[in-house]
This record gives C-alpha cells, sequence and structure tokens, in this order.
C-alpha cells in the first residue's frame, strides 16, 4: 500500500512539474500594447556660464513592445525587450505647428517567476538598457533634438495561459535619463544645452507564446 502512495505522489509531483506554465529551457515570445506616463525634470545651461533653469513637466506616450525570455532555471529568465514611443503632442500657437516626439528602448530583461501553475504565471523583474527619443518641432526652421541615455523599469506581468498561448498584462515603474541632448540647429546647439530626466508609471496589456516543452 505504500509503494502504491508513493507512486501515487510520484505521478501527481511529475505531472505538476510538466504542467506548470514557466520552465527552465521554456522561450516565451510577447508583444504589448501600452501607454507610459512620466513626470519630467528639464535642465537648461546655457554655454560658458554657470546659470541652470530647470523645469517640471509631464510626458505620455502610447508604445508597443516585444522580445522574448527564455527560461534558465524553473524560477528565473532572461531574455531582450524592445519598446517603441510615440509621445502625445499638442499644437504650439508660437511655431504654428504640432510637433512629433518618437522614442526606441532596448533592454535586457531580468525576471524571477514567483507564482507558476498551469495557466498562470507571475513574473516579477526589472529591464535595464538605452533608450532614444527624437524631437521634431515641425516649424520653418525644421529644428530638431535627439536624446540618448539609460532606461531601467521595475515590472509585474501577471501571464494567463491557454496551453501554450495566453495574455499578459503588464504593470511598469519605468525612468529614463537623457544626459546627451543635441540638436540638428547649430545656433540652438551652440546657446543652449538640455538634458531630461522622467520617471512615472506604465501599463500595457499583450499576448505571448511559450515554445519548447518541459522536460
Amino acid at each position: 500500500m505504500k509503494k502504491i502512495f508513493l507512486l501515487i505522489a510520484v505521478c501527481l509531483m511529475a505531472e505538476q512539474g510538466f504542467s506548470q506554465s514557466f520552465y527552465k529551457n521554456a522561450l516565451v515570445a510577447n508583444v504589448n500594447f501600452g501607454i507610459d506616463i512620466y513626470h519630467v525634470d528639464y535642465s537648461y545651461r546655457i554655454i560658458n556660464t554657470n546659470n541652470v533653469k530647470v523645469t517640471h513637466n509631464g510626458a505620455a506616450a502610447k508604445n508597443i513592445s516585444f522580445g522574448a525570455e527564455y527560461g534558465l532555471a524553473n524560477w528565473f529568465g532572461v531574455g531582450l525587450q524592445f519598446k517603441v514611443d510615440n509621445f502625445y503632442t499638442k499644437y504650439d500657437s508660437t511655431t504654428f505647428s504640432t510637433p512629433s516626439a518618437t522614442g526606441f528602448e532596448g533592454a535586457l530583461e531580468l525576471n524571477f517567476h514567483v507564482v507558476r501553475t498551469a495557466h498562470f504565471d507571475l513574473p516579477i523583474g526589472f529591464n535595464l538598457g538605452t533608450s532614444h527619443l527624437q524631437y521634431n518641432e515641425n516649424d520653418v526652421s525644421n529644428n530638431q533634438i535627439y536624446g540618448a541615455g539609460s532606461y531601467l523599469d521595475l515590472h509585474i506581468n501577471p501571464r494567463f495561459y491557454f496551453k501554450r498561448f495566453g495574455l499578459n498584462l503588464d504593470i511598469t515603474f519605468p525612468k529614463v535619463n537623457y544626459s546627451n541632448m543635441t540638436s540638428n540647429n547649430a545656433t540652438f546647439n551652440q546657446y543652449v544645452l538640455a538634458d531630461w530626466k522622467g520617471s512615472g508609471f506604465g501599463f500595457s496589456f499583450g499576448f505571448q507564446y511559450r515554445f519548447f516543452s518541459g522536460k
């Protein structure tokens, strides 16, 4: 009788191991659509002076992100994530134009899978990488401003599975730091340097697909 119970227990544990939503050697690809909202600190400095002016504002961008994660262990995965941003802008009555702003992030992703069942996976982790920004004033002078810097986000990413295919939500707390701002306008660049730091909140939803079976 003990042997029978032991055999049943082993079978149950084996079935549970094979039915996990994330496991070692799993490859999960995802596509998400979302929005980020930032509190931004802008710093302006007149060249050859110590005169620095800091202003505060907000920014928001809709985005699409895509990437993949590979399971190094049943509870830990590493991957790459890429995100394309399209910032919301409004009409400028001074230049009589509506500016446009786009961004791009590429990051290394590290996830800790704290809950894993057959149909649910809860990774908590962070992305660390770089970010690029292009701002076009769309005025008669065709002024453009470019930014490059670091990108970091902390995220919680509940995933729901229907076999290999699933849906997910991604709650993020991103930070960007554009410490290297340049412009295509030599006059602008000669007299004013600008950098800005943003931190905020992001939310997205999307789809994921899991490749490879558990062993």
